[in-house]
């Protein structure tokens, strides 16, 4: 991640894997992350890089949480809730992966519970 902004792209990779959680990504997950992909800082290399993330399933193990600047963590935490309801239907498997982020990115219960519940998730 030698790019301009190397925090967009591991937020991506959050996200991305956030929506490999269940095993797929939807249709829906798919066009979202492109979207959001495609508007980002990244450098043509990264931009190729986060789109074979769409590909290539990676999960939380792959993502070196702890580069995530503190500042950052509850934003990343609530785009990915908002990456698991993106195709309406919350599987056992995102709620699990949900839970892990939110121990690797060192955010609280009660601060998780409020991100939730602002999230409808």
């Amino acid at each position: 991640m030698s790019g301009d902004n190397p925090q967009v792209l591991l937020a991506l990779e959050v996200w991305i894997a956030t929506a490999w959680a269940d095993g797929v990504i939807t249709e829906a997950e798919e066009a979202g992350m492109k979207a959001v992909i495609n508007i980002a800082r990244l450098t043509d290399e990264e931009r190729a890089t986060a789109l074979s993330w769409l590909t290539t399933k990676i999960e939380l193990d792959d993502i070196n949480v702890s580069q995530i600047a503190p500042d950052e963590r509850k934003n990343i935490f609530a785009a990915a809730i908002g990456v698991v309801a993106m195709d309406e239907d919350v599987a056992a498997a995102e709620t699990r992966f949900l839970e892990r982020l939110q121990i690797a990115l060192q955010i609280d219960d009660a601060t998780a519970a409020s991100i939730r519940k602002h999230a409808g998730v």
